[in-house]
């Protein structure tokens, strides 16, 4: 036995001698190039091979460590912080800042340390602690100017601290986001931008907190660069604040001629709430059919997007109490039972709303409401009088029904078919390769029409693809998470994605998990014992109503019609 145990000992010396001798032929192959080298080495790898950009990395660190060349350590911590998860990352910022906290008048160190580790922190929702090495960063930021990262830096307090609960601290700091890019705005477009985009947020701030005045006034600071700068697309959301301010000052003609002249150039939110602030206003000019036709265009919107925002309910009352106005029950029951859907979804998501929101109709007075119109319907429909039509309607409803299920069924076996054929071809999705490739080839002529340098959209569609390859939308991710991930801004990516690939950001994350969900099922077979709940929750579903309405968007048929076919499929085969 001693025997035994010696030879294994000494094998397991052979083997880590062996190790250790290939870890420093690595170092020694590292240590002949230059730092310009090793980081040129970096750049080329970041994008097509991380684990080869970490290891250049490392050999960057190890010189560094080496000369004893404390910014050179730093610069190759910050890299190993942004190429490796949040964890690491963290522990990484901190090694920035413990080795270059004491260094005076550098524009990037110490600050981006303590920039990083907020963000990091942020991600784990430590919010005070973020905030805190945010501010610290300014604090460094004060007196060694770097313009980019104190903008990212200010940037990313206004995120922490945003909600739609807006208050006296928040305006604060988007107000000193403004001051900080106005003298900024003329060096560069990517500035420009930033300045745009915070003084738009401002105006909404001031509405959102009832400076209605206020507000315009920023608008028309909006307008008039938007004018001389000839950037219609932000002209015409300065336009469209305007409206939403003239709105709460009466002043409805105005509404009206503003958000009338936004309209076309809005995305589908922008539409939803300009068309909800043109009904409001023709309810208060006393044009009840033109606002029900604006409500009723929301709606319409809604439903297809399923982008809600808080006075999605208000709209609902409108919508109902002009059907009661005509005595139609069938819809009054129609959008009730909506405004019942639409206040679990805000309730849930948006706690202010009890603050902000006055409700005309109670949820419980809703239900009893509903009720009550169900049961005086049915009552009427079992009166003697109608007996005879009732029973043949029935008759004629059964026949349909018997009908509907079979095309039905038919139907959803072929969609089945299509599923196992080849999920991604069902909503026409282009290969993410053949996407990259056609934005490098387009001439820049044509690239332009997003008003995004061509290099950054190349390096978003990069991201992208990185972020697909490495199934991190199976998280919970928003447009702003993502965002920040491929170091860049919301309204760049989101844009970016509408044009390449030709959807909003939430279709294409619902379209990349559910095609995820579709090949696991079909090659993991514990997998498909699973719940639908559990399913949804695998592929980063924050629920199943959510999941099961994106798998029949991109399928046709519901998940557990999938998993009873696929099953019966594997089990016959």
């Amino acid at each position: 036995m001693t025997q035994k145990f010696s030879y294994f000992f000494f094998l397991f010396l052979c083997f880590t001698a062996f190790l250790n001798a290939q870890e420093q032929q690595q170092n020694d192959s590292l240590a002949k190039y230059s730092y310009e080298e090793l980081k040129e080495l970096i750049d080329n790898n970041e994008n097509e091979n991380i684990e080869s950009s970490k290891i250049y990395t490392l050999g960057y660190l190890l010189k560094a460590k080496k000369e004893a060349n404390r910014l050179r350590m730093a610069d190759a911590y910050y890299l190993l912080a942004v190429f490796n998860n949040d964890s690491l990352a963290l522990k990484y910022s901190d090694s920035i800042i413990s080795i270059t906290k004491n260094i005076k008048g550098h524009k990037k160190f110490p600050a981006i340390g303590y920039y990083f580790k907020g963000y990091c922190l942020y991600t784990f929702g430590k919010n005070q602690e973020a905030l805190d090495n945010y501010l610290k960063a300014l604090k460094y930021l004060e007196t060694n100017k770097n313009d980019r990262l104190e903008l990212d830096t200010r940037m990313a307090i206004i995120t922490l601290k945003s909600n739609w609960k807006e208050d006296d601290e928040i305006l604060k700091y988007k107000e000193s986001l403004v001051s900080f890019l106005y003298p900024l705005k003329k060096k560069n477009i990517h500035y420009r931008n930033r300045y745009l985009n915070a003084l738009s947020n401002l105006s909404l701030t001031h509405i959102r907190i009832k400076n209605y005045n206020k507000s315009l006034l920023y608008t028309k600071k909006g307008i008039l660069e938007t004018i001389h700068t000839k950037d219609t697309l932000e002209y015409y959301k300065f336009v469209s604040n305007a409206g939403s301010a003239h709105y709460y000052l009466g002043n409805y003609d105005a509404v009206l001629d503003s958000l009338q002249k936004a309209l076309p150039y809005e995305d589908d939110h922008g539409k939803a709430v300009n068309n909800y602030y043109l009904a409001k206003s023709y309810d208060k000019l006393k044009q009840p059919e033109k606002a029900q036709f604006h409500f009723l265009k929301t709606d319409s919107i809604y439903q297809a997007t399923k982008d809600i925002f808080p006075e999605m309910r208000i709209a609902y009352e409108h919508i109902i109490d002009y059907y009661k106005s005509k005595n139609d029950v069938e819809n009054q029951i129609k959008y009730y039972d909506r405004l019942i859907e639409t206040d679990k979804i805000i309730d849930s998501t948006y706690t202010y709303v009890t603050e902000t929101i006055q409700k005309k109709y109670e949820t419980p007075q809703i239900i009893a409401e509903r009720n009550r119109l169900l049961e005086e319907a049915q009552a009427k429909e079992s009166s003697w009088k109608y007996s005879f039509g009732i029973i043949s309607a029935v008759l004629l409803i059964i026949s349909g029904v018997l009908v509907y299920a079979f095309r039905r069924q038919k139907y959803y076996k072929k969609r089945f078919e299509a599923v196992m054929n080849n999920s991604a071809s069902l909503n026409n999705q282009k290969p993410r390769s053949e996407i990259l490739e056609k934005h490098i080839s387009t001439p820049l002529n044509v690239k332009n029409d997003l008003e995004i340098p061509a290099s950054t959209v190349e390096n978003i569609l990069k991201g992208l693809s990185k972020f697909e390859a490495s199934e991190g939308y199976t998280k919970q991710t928003t447009l702003g998470t993502l965002a920040k991930k491929l170091k860049t801004n919301p309204k760049y990516l989101s844009k970016v994605i509408n044009k390449h690939y030709e959807k909003n950001f939430s279709s294409y994350l619902n379209e990349l998990r559910v095609q995820y969900i579709i090949t696991k099922l079909k090659s993991d077979s514990k997998f498909r014992n699973y719940t639908i709940k559990a399913i949804a929750e695998e592929a980063g579903f924050g629920n199943t109503e959510s999941f099961s309405k994106a798998f029949y968007k991109n399928t046709g048929i519901s998940p557990s019609y999938f998993v009873k076919q696929l099953s019966k499929r594997l089990e016959s085969s």
